[in-house]
């Protein structure tokens, strides 16, 4: 994994391609006229959430490629659809990944886009049968975090229990989240491995390597 401002992991190494992770905050450095050498191989686009639809259609534009997202707790209050295909609770392959995604964050006020411990589980759940179809899933793409991962205390943002059950089940090669901002907490974890998944806080920006053959 990788910021946007250092040299691309996996780059030298052979890997093919990365994978643009974006949440939150805008990070007007993807926009900049000089595009970061992180960026240069970039052949997919993640949003995780609470990011201005303009914003993404502007990321699309400047690296023209696919564009994939989940909605965030302060998304869905009026604000137009963001450009890209919406992959809550469903299973997309872009250029041989296998991609599944599940917007909102836990229940604390009814507003926005938020689900209970249950409601969420029950998402999850639904989502079985196409992974299984599929043959599994590379990368997993939520709003919120894994509870007890990157997660916070208060209820508008710990996270959801049932994500433990992908990581030990499902056992993607990512889980890539937003919702706790790292500007918020000092010294936060970007990246976390658990099992054979690596949990990664998309705020504001991350790439991130993809394997030659997949993740």
């Amino acid at each position: 994994m990788v910021g946007p401002d250092a040299r691309a992991a996996g780059r030298a190494a052979g890997a093919a391609g990365t994978i643009l992770a974006v949440s939150d905050e805008i990070d007007e450095r993807l926009l900049s006229e000089v595009r970061s050498e992180s960026t240069a191989d970039v052949r997919l686009i993640l949003s995780c959430g609470d990011l201005p639809p303009d914003y993404l259609e502007a990321l699309a534009d400047r690296f023209r490629v696919p564009l994939l997202y989940v909605r965030g707790n302060h998304d869905g209050r009026g604000d137009r659809t963001p450009p890209g295909e919406n992959v809550d609770r469903r299973l997309v392959r872009v250029g041989g990944l296998r991609v599944a995604g599940f917007e909102g964050s836990m229940w604390y006020n009814g507003e926005g886009v938020q689900f209970t411990e249950q409601q969420m589980w029950w998402r999850v759940l639904s989502l079985r049968p196409a992974v299984w179809w599929a043959g599994g899933v590379d990368v997993v793409v939520t709003h919120a975090a894994p509870h007890g991962i990157h997660d916070g205390q208060d209820r508008a943002h710990v996270g959801f229990r049932v994500f433990h059950s992908i990581l030990r089940r499902l056992r993607p090669r990512y889980l890539v989240h937003g919702h706790n901002h790292l500007s918020y907490v000092s010294k936060g974890t970007r990246s976390t491995v658990i099992g054979r998944t690596e949990v990664v806080n998309a705020f504001r920006s991350v790439v991130l390597p993809i394997d030659r053959g997949g993740p």
